[in-house]
C-alpha cells in the first residue's frame, strides 16, 4: 500500500567501517545504494576525543590511529574488516557526501584508551578526567574540568573543535555521550577537588572541611564528600551543574556559529526533562536558550528492552522512552528533536533488527506518531525525524525493511488524537526538584509511563497557556504542583473533562469522581471535573512495601537504566486511572483477549481512524477493540497479518505479534 509521508528528517549515525575507502568516491554511493535512500545527515563516530584533542592541521596525507577508523578499534562488522584511514581520505569522504547533499557531522566519545592506539592527549593531562565517589579517577574526560595551568579544559577544546570541522570539512558536532551530561549523575560524577572548587567560588557557600578538603582519588574522602552534598546542598549542586552546562554549551555554539557551523547534543542519557536536571544537571530549556541546533533524543527502549543489565528488565521500557519523547517536546516545543533509532550497535553486542524486529517496528510507528498541540489545535510530531543507530552493517533486506517501516510511520494526515491531552507546566516541572526531594511523591514523568503501560489514552500535550486550542479531555498530573493561576485556568477549562491525579489539597471544587489510592496518609487522588461521573472504580486492595522517613538517604541510583526510589503508588489506582482515562475521553478500548495490549489512536483528516495495537507481550494476541461507532471496513496496513478483518458492530478482531505492533485504518458508518 503506498503511503504519503509526513515531512521529516532521516540521518544515519555510523563508523567509518560503514564506508569503503577502495573506492575511488570511498564507498558513498555504494553506501548510499544499499540504503536507498538519502539521509539529510550523516553523524561519523571517530570515537576517541584525540580526534580533536591531538589534531594537527597538517597538508601531508597521514594515516589516522584504529580508534578513528572504528568504534573502539574494533576489527571488523558484518560487511567488511576495519581499514587503514586517512585524513585526506576523510576529507575525500566529506567532500563526496557533500556532493549528494548530505550533511556530515563530527560524534566522538570522552574514553580514554590508555595510550593504546597512539599517544593520547588524556595521559598527559589526567587531571582532566573524571572522578567519581566510588571509583575515584576514572579513564574519560570531563570536559568541564580545568588543567594543571587553571584553565578551563573548554577554552582549550573548543577552538580545536572549530578548527578540526573546518580542517575536514564538517558541518557541526555532534555532541554525544560524555559531552553534556558528564557519564554519570551528578551525585556520582564528577566530585573531584576541582570541581568542588569551581561549585565554591560559583556559590560562594561556606563548605565543611569534609567536602573541601584535598581527596585526590582517596575513595573514603570521595564518598562522605559526595555524601554531604547531595545531602546538604543538593538544589545548589544541581543548579551549578546546570550553569555549568550552559555555560560549556553556549561558548561552544557561539563560536560554532561564528564559523558557519552547527551544535547538536544527545539528550540526558535518555532522560525526560525533570530528571535530566535532577540526576544530570542538565536543563534542556537552558541548552536550547543557548542556541543548539537540534537535541538527539535517547530513545533506546529497544536495545535496553533486549539488554538490560542484571536485575533491571522493566516491562515499561517502551513507554518510558515514548513518554519521555513527548514531555521533551513540550518543555522546548520550538527545538528541532531527532529521535535515536536503536537499530544496532556492533560494539555495544545488540541487534534488534535481527534479533527482534517486532519490538522495533513497534518502536518506529510510536515514536513518529506522538504530538504536541500547537495553536490552531494543529498537531505537530513530538519528532522532527530520526537517527539511525547505527548505520552500517546492515544488509539491502534491513534498508528495505526498514524504509517499508518508516513510510507506514510517517504516513497520514492525523487531525485529532483519540484520548486525552496532557498539560505541560514548567511550574511543575522545575517545583518537583524540592518536591521530589522532600517526598520522592512520583513525577509527572513517572505517572504518565505507568499509566500509558495500563493503557490509558494519551499520545498528545499542550501547553497550559494554550489551552484554549485543546477540545476535548484534558490531563494533570502532579496538580498540586501548580501555580494558583495556573490552577485556575485549568479548573475554569470547559471544553471537555478535566482529569487531576496528583496529592490531595483543600480548597478545590468539589469533583464529579473522586478516589484515592490505598497507600497511606501521602496516597494519589484522582479527581474528574465535567464529566459524568458513572461508578466510583474500585482500587484493588494492596499492600505497600515499606517505605523509609528518612527520604534524604536513599540510595540513588548510578545507571540510567534504574528508577529513582519513589513513594509506593499501588497497581490497582494506576489501572483505575487508566480506565477512568479510557471512559471520560471515549478513547478505543480493548474488549477481549486484551492482556498487554495498548492503543495508540487518531482520526486522520480524512476522518477514517487509523489505530495502532501495540503487544508488550513476547506471544501473539488477537484483541478485540471497541472504537465506539459503528465500522464499515477494517484495513491493515501493516504487512502482518495478510487477512481481511470482519469488523463487527462497533468492534474488531486482529492478530498482533508478539512485542510487536499492527496498524489498521478504519472507516466509519455514517451517522443518521
Amino acid at each position: 500500500m503506498h503511503h504519503i509521508e509526513r515531512p521529516h528528517e532521516r540521518w544515519i549515525w555510523t563508523e567509518l567501517i560503514g564506508f569503503d575507502n577502495r573506492h575511488p568516491d570511498l564507498g558513498v554511493q555504494e553506501y548510499l545504494d544499499l540504503a536507498g535512500f538519502t539521509p539529510a545527515g550523516i553523524c561519523l563516530l571517530l570515537t576517541s576525543p584525540d580526534f580533536v584533542l591531538s589534531h594537527e592541521s597538517v597538508s601531508e596525507e597521514i594515516t589516522l590511529p584504529e580508534d578513528f577508523c572504528s568504534r573502539d578499534g574494533h576489527e571488523f562488522n558484518p560487511h567488511r574488516q576495519r581499514q587503514a584511514w586517512t585524513n585526506h581520505q576523510l576529507m575525500g569522504l566529506i567532500a563526496e557526501l557533500h556532493r549528494r547533499g548530505i550533511r556530515a557531522y563530527l560524534t566522538v566519545f570522552t574514553r580514554f584508551y590508555g595510550n593504546r592506539f597512539h599517544h593520547e592527549w588524556l595521559s598527559d593531562h589526567p587531571e582532566a578526567c573524571l572522578v567519581f565517589r566510588r571509583h575515584g579517577w576514572a579513564s574519560a574526560l570531563n570536559c568541564l574540568s580545568r588543567l594543571k595551568d587553571g584553565s578551563y579544559f573548554e577554552d582549550y577544546f573548543i577552538p580545536k573543535l572549530v578548527e578540526v570541522l573546518g580542517y575536514y570539512g564538517f558541518d557541526g558536532w555532534h555532541g554525544a555521550d560524555g559531552w553534556g551530561p558528564l557519564n554519570g549523575p551528578v551525585y556520582e560524577v564528577s566530585v573531584s577537588d576541582d570541581m568542588v572548587a569551581q561549585f565554591a567560588e560559583a556559590t560562594g557557600l561556606e563548605l565543611p572541611e569534609v567536602v573541601i578538603q584535598p581527596c585526590g582519588h582517596d575513595t573514603e574522602k570521595l564518598e562522605a564528600r559526595a555524601t554531604w552534598l547531595w545531602r546538604h546542598v543538593r538544589h545548589d549542586w544541581i543548579e551549578f551543574y546546570a550553569g555549568r552546562w550552559t555555560r560549556f554549551w553556549r561558548k561552544a555554539l557561539e563560536a560554532l556559529h561564528a564559523a558557519k557551523k552547527e551544535g547538536i547534543i544527545n539528550s540526558a542519557w535518555g532522560r525526560a526533562p525533570w530528571e535530566s536536571l535532577y540526576r544530570y544537571g542538565m536543563d534542556y530549556q537552558r541548552i536550547v536558550e543557548a542556541g543548539v541546533d537540534g537535541i538527539i533524543v535517547e530513545t533506546v527502549a529497544a536495545g535496553l528492552s533486549m539488554d538490560p543489565p542484571e536485575g533491571t528488565a522493566d516491562e515499561t521500557r517502551h513507554f518510558d522512552f515514548l513518554s519521555m519523547l513527548m514531555l521533551i517536546r513540550a518543555c522546548v516545543p520550538q527545538a528541532r528533536l531527532i529521535f535515536l533509532h536503536n537499530t544496532h550497535d556492533t560494539v555495544e553486542e545488540w541487534d534488534a533488527i535481527r534479533h527482534n524486529p517486532t519490538l522495533l517496528e513497534k518502536e518506529i510507528y510510536a515514536l513518529a506518531n506522538v504530538f504536541r498541540t500547537e495553536r490552531g489545535g494543529v498537531l505537530r510530531p513530538c519528532a522532527d525525524g530520526f537517527l539511525v543507530c547505527l548505520g552500517d552493517g546492515l544488509d539491502p533486506e534491513h534498508w528495505s525493511w526498514l524504509r517499508s517501516r518508516w513510510n507506514l510511520a510517517f504516513s497520514g494526515s492525523p487531525r485529532k488524537v483519540l484520548g486525552a491531552t496532557l498539560v505541560w507546566s514548567d511550574q511543575i516541572m522545575r517545583s518537583q526538584v524540592t518536591d521530589f526531594t522532600q517526598t520522592r511523591s512520583w513525577t509527572v514523568h513517572r505517572l504518565l509511563f505507568h499509566l500509558m503501560a495500563c493503557g490509558a489514552a494519551v499520545q498528545t500535550t499542550v501547553d497550559i497557556s494554550d489551552l484554549e486550542d485543546v477540545a476535548g479531555a484534558i490531563l494533570v498530573l502532579n496538580h498540586h504542583l501548580l501555580a494558583s493561576d495556573e490552577l485556575e485556568r485549568v479548573l475554569g477549562y470547559r471544553a471537555g473533562p478535566v482529569i487531576l491525579i496528583g496529592s490531595d489539597q483543600e480548597g478545590l471544587p468539589q469533583p464529579g469522581l473522586r478516589f484515592a489510592d490505598c497507600c497511606g496518609p501521602r496516597s494519589l487522588v484522582c479527581l474528574v471535573y465535567g464529566a459524568e461521573p458513572g461508578e466510583v472504580p474500585r482500587v484493588e486492595p494492596w499492600e505497600p512495601p515499606p517505605f523509609p522517613e528518612d527520604v534524604g538517604a536513599l540510595e540513588e541510583p548510578r545507571g540510567y537504566w534504574e528508577h529513582f526510589a519513589f513513594r509506593p503508588v499501588s497497581p490497582g489506582f494506576l489501572r483505575a486511572c487508566a480506565d477512568v482515562i479510557t471512559t471520560v475521553t471515549g478513547a478505543c478500548r480493548v474488549v477481549e483477549e486484551g492482556g498487554g495490549v495498548t492503543v495508540m489512536a487518531t482520526e486522520e483528516a480524512n476522518g477514517k481512524l487509523r489505530l495502532a495495537l501495540k503487544n508488550e507481550s513476547p506471544f501473539y494476541v488477537r484483541p478485540r477493540v471497541d472504537v465506539g461507532r459503528t465500522i464499515a471496513n477494517v484495513d491493515i496496513l501493516t504487512s502482518y497479518p495478510s487477512l481481511l478483518v470482519q469488523p463487527d458492530g462497533s468492534t474488531f478482531a486482529v492478530r498482533v505479534p508478539g512485542k510487536g505492533v499492527t496498524v489498521v485504518e478504519i472507516a466509519l458508518e455514517a451517522e443518521g
